[in-house]
């Protein structure tokens, strides 16, 4: 098949590409510069020289392409909304149009469970379950507008969206966030770190995205989780250890820490702050808000079944 790529220099592109190559595929990588391009061409991938600003300067390398997989996002969880709305937003929209201009088979959009985040714990979630009013991030807003995007798209390309919780594995940013919040004494659990989460292994949700490039129905959702419910402090605890380190037991209840989340965001919007604040509501949701979802449907029409378990992963990740 022919493949393109968006985000395939980072964590789960990377990973996505190097499956892709090992099973015969023709990759093209949009890369933004020429390192990217240098990086792309030593692994195998053909290189599309350009960024989201220009798609209409090369959208010709999308013609007639088996898929174009749009996995690029700013990883950010703290900014102004215009950057949101534009680098997740408008670009998912953009490339959709131009996917389908060029006669692209099949788009495959890589959301986040953020979409459904706001204050209510999101128990035994399926598809179909509703979006909220407004996500407790513009990370997740804009990822639920992107979603609405090609749901409401009228063109031919068939499109699926993926829906992958915590995306984790060796190599995953955000274990050295946490790894920095324990050296600078910041870390601390929610409630004892009780509260129920899912994860999903990076080689788990490259899995479903192999599947879904010839299986899933038109502008269908897919969760994509590890199948194995875990807590909070079980997981991070497990993921921080693998680096030789541990997780301090120091604790907060739930109602101070969301009390200091709403005043801290309230003052960083005040004073116009640009970098993160310590503690976001966005944050606080990751350890705080009870998670599980029903993948009942992307096991029956993808056949997904997940290929590397919690375990193997930590050991991986310890090797």
């Amino acid at each position: 098949m022919k493949i393109f790529v968006t985000g395939g220099s980072g964590f789960l592109g990377s990973e996505l590409i190097e499956r892709l190559l090992r099973e015969g595929n023709i990759v093209y990588g949009l890369s933004r510069n020429s390192q990217t391009a240098t990086n792309f061409k030593k692994k195998g991938v053909i290189p599309v020289e350009g960024d989201f600003s220009n798609i209409s300067n090369w959208e010709k390398s999308l013609q007639e392409m088996d898929a174009v997989i749009h996995c690029a996002a700013p990883v950010e969880f703290w900014g102004k909304w215009e950057l949101f709305e534009n680098d997740i937003v408008n670009v998912t929209k953009n490339l959709l149009q131009a996917s389908d201009r060029n006669r692209v088979k099949r788009f495959i959009y890589i959301s986040s469970e953020s979409v459904l985040q706001d204050k209510k714990p999101l128990l035994d979630i399926e598809e179909t379950f509703p979006y909220p009013q407004e996500p407790n991030s513009f990370y997740g807003k804009s990822k639920m507008l992107a979603e609405k995007e090609i749901l409401n798209y009228q063109g031919s390309v068939h499109c699926i969206i993926l829906r992958p919780t915590f995306i984790w594995g060796k190599g995953v940013k955000a274990l050295d966030t946490m790894i920095e919040k324990i050296k600078s004494n910041q870390f601390m659990w929610i409630n004892k770190g009780v509260c129920p989460i899912e994860t999903v292994h990076v080689k788990n949700v490259v899995h479903a995205i192999v599947l879904s490039l010839t299986k899933g129905n038109n502008k269908s959702i897919y969760n994509i989780t590890d199948d194995s419910p875990t807590t909070a402090k079980e997981f991070l605890s497990s993921l921080i250890e693998t680096k030789g380190i541990k997780v301090p037991d120091k604790n907060m209840p739930g109602f101070i820490a969301s009390l200091a989340a709403v005043t801290v965001e309230f003052f960083w919007k005040l004073f116009g702050i640009n970098s993160a604040p310590p503690l976001s509501k966005f944050e606080l949701s990751f350890v705080y808000m009870p998670r599980r979802y029903n993948i009942q449907k992307i096991k029956n029409e993808l056949g997904y079944k997940p290929i590397i378990s919690i375990a193997e992963g930590l050991i991986e990740m310890k090797a």
